[in-house]
Protein backbone atom coordinates (compact mmCIF):
# COMPACT_ATOMS: atom_id res chain seq x y z
CA UNK A 1 0.00 0.00 0.00
CA UNK A 2 1.49 3.33 -0.98
CA UNK A 3 0.73 6.61 0.61
CA UNK A 4 2.07 10.17 -1.43
CA UNK A 5 2.54 13.63 0.39
CA UNK A 6 2.25 16.21 -1.77
CA UNK A 7 4.16 19.61 -0.23
CA UNK A 8 6.53 22.04 -1.13
CA UNK A 9 8.16 22.90 1.93
CA UNK A 10 10.80 20.39 2.67
CA UNK A 11 10.23 20.15 6.64
CA UNK A 12 6.84 19.41 6.62
CA UNK A 13 6.89 16.56 3.78
CA UNK A 14 9.45 15.15 6.12
CA UNK A 15 7.08 15.49 9.11
CA UNK A 16 4.22 14.20 7.89
CA UNK A 17 6.37 10.91 6.27
CA UNK A 18 7.61 10.42 9.49
CA UNK A 19 4.25 10.06 11.48
CA UNK A 20 2.52 8.36 8.80
CA UNK A 21 5.54 5.72 9.26
CA UNK A 22 5.26 5.79 12.83
CA UNK A 23 1.10 5.80 12.71
CA UNK A 24 0.25 3.56 10.02
CA UNK A 25 1.59 0.40 9.99
CA UNK A 26 -0.52 -0.97 6.82
CA UNK A 27 1.44 1.13 5.01
CA UNK A 28 4.54 -0.02 3.00
CA UNK A 29 5.74 2.91 0.76
CA UNK A 30 5.70 6.20 1.54
CA UNK A 31 6.73 9.01 -1.08
CA UNK A 32 6.82 12.71 -1.41
CA UNK A 33 6.63 14.99 -4.40
CA UNK A 34 7.25 18.71 -3.84
CA UNK A 35 4.60 20.31 -6.03
CA UNK A 36 1.23 19.46 -7.72
CA UNK A 37 2.88 18.91 -10.70
CA UNK A 38 5.58 16.80 -9.47
CA UNK A 39 2.47 14.37 -7.72
CA UNK A 40 0.61 13.81 -11.30
CA UNK A 41 4.15 12.55 -12.54
CA UNK A 42 4.14 10.02 -9.66
CA UNK A 43 0.48 9.04 -10.40
CA UNK A 44 1.37 7.66 -13.51
CA UNK A 45 3.97 5.53 -12.88
CA UNK A 46 2.81 4.06 -9.11
CA UNK A 47 -0.36 2.87 -7.64
CA UNK A 48 -1.29 5.32 -4.35
CA UNK A 49 -3.92 4.28 -1.99
CA UNK A 50 -3.68 7.55 -0.20
CA UNK A 51 -2.73 11.08 -0.76
CA UNK A 52 -1.78 14.08 1.59
CA UNK A 53 -2.02 17.29 -0.42
CA UNK A 54 -0.94 20.75 0.38
CA UNK A 55 -3.69 23.08 -0.78
CA UNK A 56 -1.30 26.46 -1.01
CA UNK A 57 1.81 25.36 -3.43
CA UNK A 58 3.73 27.86 -5.82
CA UNK A 59 2.34 27.12 -9.44
CA UNK A 60 -0.62 23.86 -9.50
CA UNK A 61 -2.46 24.25 -6.18
CA UNK A 62 -3.23 21.50 -4.24
CA UNK A 63 -7.06 21.55 -5.63
CA UNK A 64 -6.08 22.37 -8.67
CA UNK A 65 -3.94 18.94 -8.65
CA UNK A 66 -6.42 17.09 -7.28
CA UNK A 67 -9.43 18.32 -9.81
CA UNK A 68 -6.66 16.85 -12.49
CA UNK A 69 -6.10 13.85 -10.33
CA UNK A 70 -9.50 12.98 -10.39
CA UNK A 71 -9.91 14.22 -14.25
CA UNK A 72 -7.67 11.03 -14.68
CA UNK A 73 -9.39 8.74 -13.26
CA UNK A 74 -8.10 8.43 -9.47
CA UNK A 75 -10.31 6.85 -7.27
CA UNK A 76 -8.24 6.57 -4.03
CA UNK A 77 -8.34 8.57 -1.11
CA UNK A 78 -7.63 12.21 -0.85
CA UNK A 79 -6.54 14.26 2.19
CA UNK A 80 -5.71 17.70 1.57
CA UNK A 81 -3.46 19.58 4.27
CA UNK A 82 -3.38 23.37 4.81
CA UNK A 83 -3.21 26.51 7.31
CA UNK A 84 -6.09 27.90 6.26
CA UNK A 85 -9.41 26.47 6.67
CA UNK A 86 -11.38 28.42 3.87
CA UNK A 87 -10.15 25.66 1.47
CA UNK A 88 -13.06 22.86 3.26
CA UNK A 89 -15.68 22.89 0.84
CA UNK A 90 -14.11 22.84 -2.30
CA UNK A 91 -11.59 20.77 -0.67
CA UNK A 92 -14.60 17.90 -0.20
CA UNK A 93 -15.85 18.70 -3.66
CA UNK A 94 -13.06 16.61 -4.92
CA UNK A 95 -14.36 14.06 -2.40
CA UNK A 96 -11.83 14.48 0.03
CA UNK A 97 -11.70 12.15 2.99
CA UNK A 98 -9.95 14.79 5.37
CA UNK A 99 -9.48 18.02 5.96
CA UNK A 100 -6.04 18.39 8.08
CA UNK A 101 -5.13 21.78 9.47
CA UNK A 102 -1.40 23.05 10.25
CA UNK A 103 0.77 22.23 12.16
CA UNK A 104 -1.19 18.10 11.80
CA UNK A 105 -0.36 16.59 15.19
CA UNK A 106 -0.29 12.98 15.94
CA UNK A 107 -3.69 12.68 17.45
CA UNK A 108 -5.23 14.05 14.88
CA UNK A 109 -3.60 12.06 11.99
CA UNK A 110 -4.47 9.39 14.09
CA UNK A 111 -8.50 9.54 13.28
CA UNK A 112 -7.31 10.77 10.27
CA UNK A 113 -5.98 7.20 9.83
CA UNK A 114 -8.58 5.15 11.21
CA UNK A 115 -11.26 7.22 9.04
CA UNK A 116 -9.35 5.83 5.77
CA UNK A 117 -8.99 2.64 7.20
CA UNK A 118 -12.80 2.64 7.40
CA UNK A 119 -13.19 3.33 4.08
CA UNK A 120 -11.44 0.11 3.15
CA UNK A 121 -13.76 -1.85 5.38
CA UNK A 122 -15.98 -3.34 2.27
CA UNK A 123 -12.54 -4.64 0.31
CA UNK A 124 -11.51 -6.17 3.93
CA UNK A 125 -14.95 -7.75 4.84
CA UNK A 126 -14.23 -9.59 0.83
CA UNK A 127 -11.03 -10.56 1.65
CA UNK A 128 -11.92 -12.37 4.57
CA UNK A 129 -15.49 -13.66 3.17
CA UNK A 130 -13.15 -15.39 0.37
CA UNK A 131 -10.73 -16.56 3.61
CA UNK A 132 -12.96 -17.71 4.45
CA UNK A 133 -14.95 -20.11 1.81
CA UNK A 134 -11.45 -21.02 1.00
CA UNK A 135 -11.52 -22.85 4.77
CA UNK A 136 -14.71 -24.30 4.40
CA UNK A 137 -13.34 -26.52 1.14
CA UNK A 138 -11.74 -30.02 2.39
CA UNK A 139 -8.39 -29.30 4.01
CA UNK A 140 -6.10 -31.04 1.72
CA UNK A 141 -7.12 -28.43 -0.90
CA UNK A 142 -7.49 -25.78 1.51
CA UNK A 143 -3.99 -26.44 3.29
CA UNK A 144 -2.19 -26.55 0.02
CA UNK A 145 -2.19 -23.31 -0.73
CA UNK A 146 0.00 -22.00 2.28
CA UNK A 147 3.50 -22.50 2.87
CA UNK A 148 4.71 -24.86 4.45
CA UNK A 149 8.44 -25.05 4.23
CA UNK A 150 10.81 -21.88 3.99
CA UNK A 151 14.07 -22.19 2.32
CA UNK A 152 16.78 -20.67 3.52
CA UNK A 153 20.83 -20.06 2.31
CA UNK A 154 23.29 -20.90 4.49
CA UNK A 155 26.93 -20.23 2.41
CA UNK A 156 26.80 -23.26 -0.17
CA UNK A 157 24.14 -24.87 1.43
CA UNK A 158 20.00 -24.75 1.83
CA UNK A 159 17.89 -25.26 4.67
CA UNK A 160 14.61 -26.59 4.72
CA UNK A 161 13.01 -24.90 8.08
CA UNK A 162 9.15 -26.56 8.39
CA UNK A 163 6.65 -23.56 9.31
CA UNK A 164 5.66 -25.52 12.46
CA UNK A 165 8.45 -24.91 13.74
CA UNK A 166 9.10 -21.09 13.35
CA UNK A 167 7.85 -18.54 16.35
CA UNK A 168 8.03 -15.23 14.44
CA UNK A 169 9.53 -13.22 11.30
CA UNK A 170 10.46 -10.13 11.85
CA UNK A 171 11.28 -7.73 9.25
CA UNK A 172 14.68 -5.30 9.16
CA UNK A 173 15.31 -3.29 6.19
CA UNK A 174 15.23 -5.41 3.19
CA UNK A 175 15.39 -9.17 4.95
CA UNK A 176 12.88 -10.76 7.31
CA UNK A 177 14.32 -13.20 9.84
CA UNK A 178 12.82 -16.25 10.39
CA UNK A 179 12.56 -17.44 14.26
CA UNK A 180 13.26 -20.75 15.34
CA UNK A 181 14.40 -22.67 18.53
CA UNK A 182 17.54 -23.73 16.70
CA UNK A 183 18.35 -20.24 15.54
CA UNK A 184 17.11 -16.90 13.46
CA UNK A 185 17.91 -17.27 9.73
CA UNK A 186 17.32 -14.51 7.00
CA UNK A 187 15.33 -14.63 4.07
CA UNK A 188 14.41 -11.88 0.96
CA UNK A 189 11.20 -12.21 1.31
CA UNK A 190 8.90 -9.71 3.10
CA UNK A 191 6.48 -9.53 5.67
CA UNK A 192 3.64 -8.43 3.21
CA UNK A 193 4.62 -11.56 0.80
CA UNK A 194 5.13 -14.12 3.88
CA UNK A 195 1.42 -13.39 5.32
CA UNK A 196 -0.40 -13.54 1.81
CA UNK A 197 1.27 -17.54 1.85
CA UNK A 198 0.78 -18.48 5.32
CA UNK A 199 -2.21 -20.19 6.69
CA UNK A 200 -4.35 -17.14 8.21
CA UNK A 201 -5.29 -19.23 11.17
CA UNK A 202 -1.84 -20.49 12.46
CA UNK A 203 -0.15 -17.24 11.74
CA UNK A 204 -1.36 -13.45 12.55
CA UNK A 205 0.53 -10.38 11.26
CA UNK A 206 0.59 -8.32 14.79
CA UNK A 207 2.54 -5.67 13.51
CA UNK A 208 3.67 -3.80 10.59
CA UNK A 209 6.95 -6.08 11.04
CA UNK A 210 5.86 -8.62 12.72
CA UNK A 211 4.20 -12.30 12.10
CA UNK A 212 3.68 -14.75 14.70
CA UNK A 213 2.65 -18.46 14.80
CA UNK A 214 -0.49 -17.96 17.37
CA UNK A 215 0.57 -21.38 18.79
CA UNK A 216 3.98 -20.49 20.04
CA UNK A 217 2.46 -17.13 21.80
CA UNK A 218 3.09 -17.68 25.67
CA UNK A 219 0.76 -14.47 26.74
CA UNK A 220 -0.17 -11.64 25.71
CA UNK A 221 -0.05 -8.15 27.83
CA UNK A 222 -1.82 -4.71 28.25
CA UNK A 223 0.11 -2.04 29.87
CA UNK A 224 -1.35 1.18 31.58
CA UNK A 225 -1.09 2.84 28.20
CA UNK A 226 -4.19 0.41 26.50
CA UNK A 227 -0.84 -1.10 24.87
CA UNK A 228 -0.25 -4.64 23.60
CA UNK A 229 2.30 -6.70 23.83
CA UNK A 230 3.39 -10.59 23.67
CA UNK A 231 5.45 -13.29 24.85
CA UNK A 232 6.92 -16.49 22.94
CA UNK A 233 7.23 -19.64 24.41
CA UNK A 234 10.70 -20.96 25.45
CA UNK A 235 12.14 -18.10 24.36
CA UNK A 236 12.89 -14.14 25.76
CA UNK A 237 11.35 -12.50 23.05
CA UNK A 238 8.31 -9.80 23.76
CA UNK A 239 7.24 -8.50 20.90
CA UNK A 240 4.93 -5.36 20.15
CA UNK A 241 1.31 -5.69 18.95
CA UNK A 242 0.07 -2.87 17.06
CA UNK A 243 -3.21 -0.70 17.75
CA UNK A 244 -4.70 -1.64 14.28
CA UNK A 245 -4.02 -5.53 15.62
CA UNK A 246 -5.08 -5.29 19.11
CA UNK A 247 -8.43 -6.76 17.49
CA UNK A 248 -6.74 -10.04 17.24
CA UNK A 249 -6.51 -10.85 20.97
CA UNK A 250 -9.57 -9.47 22.56
CA UNK A 251 -11.31 -12.37 21.61
CA UNK A 252 -8.99 -14.47 23.66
Amino acid sequence: MNVLVVDDEPLLRFHMQKMLNELWEEVDHIVTANSGAEALKLMQKIDIHTIFMDIKMPGMSGLDAAKEIRRLGYKGNLVFVTAYDEHAIEAFEQEAVDYLLKPVGESRLNSCIERLMKQDKTLIKYELDADQINRWLPSDQSSAQYLSWINVSIGDRILVINVDDVFCFISEDKYTTVVTKEGDYLIKKSIKQLISELHPDRFWRIHRAVIVQVAKISQVMKDEQGRYSLSLKEMHKVLPVSRNNTYLFKQM
